[in-house]
């Protein structure tokens, strides 16, 4: 029996992992069973065996992938009890890792993101999956705020600002596989704490800032203080604008219907009173067009990327001119 139940097990992982295959071949909407066997190079009979329909396929496709990322992340957390610095570096070490942040994978997930809106199934998995994501890297930006004494950053905007910052990433190795280079956006994040809190994740960071002297780069990097989201949401308002009547092809009703959001809540972003979560932004971005991400978060990425950049600036000049003092010190023992 326990022989049965592993080749049983195995030939399931073999069917799922066909079909996160035919996903990203096909697409989710074209998707078929002989789809998936063709990619498992098994008969549809076979398929129709383990799994009964299509949709007990996919539900159990998206347990999959959900299990696997959860595990991973979650793994990471046990460095948050030596040091909530460690937990978050971690957690981002995680997001990119090569098992889960792969054009495959990715793939899938923004076709099961796209479809949450028709299927409460996939709805709540993918809530509930964000959900304790955000409340632990909530926790650990709590945490670095307490020990740090950060005057004025809020740990649960810095935590949101962190998320929908892998979600634009994730987002580029989607569009860009080929030439999305994980270990640089591991880097982006890293900048992306370091402006928020310096003393944990800066250069030399033995500094602490006191109430009312905030880095204003954080504003425009991050978008975690109110000119930051308001910022954020005037872009985001803008976007939108340009693509629904009289302007634009769509009507609110369609995009807000796509979206799986009410008219009010649409007008709600256009009017940037409120803002979507990075799921519906997910489905706005397939009822829309990808265009829709870069013109809302593109500046921020950019900005990110000049902060990284002039910090690695700054540390290459440091390095330099201690080597300058130790050469200098050099010269003078030998003489």
């Amino acid at each position: 029996m326990a022989k049965a139940e592993a080749a049983k097990e195995i030939r399931r992982k073999q069917l799922i992992d066909a079909t996160m295959r035919a996903i990203g071949r096909y697409g989710y909407a074209s998707l078929t069973l002989t789809h998936v066997a063709g990619e498992a190079g098994l008969s549809p009979g076979i398929v129709n065996f383990y799994f009964k329909s299509k949709d007990q396929l996919l539900i159990a496709t998206l347990e999959n992938i959900a299990e696997e990322y959860s595990g991973l992340w979650q793994a990471a957390i046990a460095k948050g009890k030596v040091s909530p610095a460690a937990g978050l570096e971690a957690m981002i070490e995680a997001d990119f890792h090569a098992t889960v942040c792969n054009a495959e994978k990715v793939s899938v997930w923004y076709a099961f993101w796209a479809e949450a809106r028709n299927n409460a199934n996939y709805q709540n998995l993918v809530m509930r999956l964000e959900e304790e994501y955000l409340k632990e890297t909530e926790q650990l930006c709590a945490r670095i705020v307490a020990e740090g004494a950060y005057e004025g950053v809020d740990a649960h905007q810095a935590a949101v600002g962190l998320n929908a910052m892998i979600d634009g990433l994730w987002f580029d190795c989607l569009m860009s596989p080929a030439k999305f280079d994980r270990q640089g956006a591991k880097r982006t994040c890293l900048a992306y704490l370091s402006a928020v809190f310096p003393a944990h994740f800066g250069s030399g960071a033995a500094t602490r800032r006191g109430k009312g002297d905030v880095d204003p780069s954080i504003a425009m990097a991050i978008d975690q203080d109110v000119q930051g989201r308001d910022a954020h949401r005037a872009r985001l308002a803008a976007a939108l604008r340009k693509r629904l009547e009289p302007v634009g092809p769509m009507r609110r009703e369609a995009l807000a219907a796509a979206t799986g959001v009410s008219v009010k809540v649409l007008e709600s972003w256009l009017e940037g009173r409120a803002e979507p979560t990075s799921w519906q932004m997910g489905r706005l971005i397939v009822a829309v067009d990808v265009q829709l991400w870069m013109e809302v978060y593109g500046p921020v990425h950019e900005e990110a990327k000049r902060l990284f950049e002039a910090k690695l600036a700054q540390q290459r000049d440091f390095a330099q001119r201690e080597q300058a003092s130790l050469d200098a010190l050099s010269g003078k023992a030998k003489d």
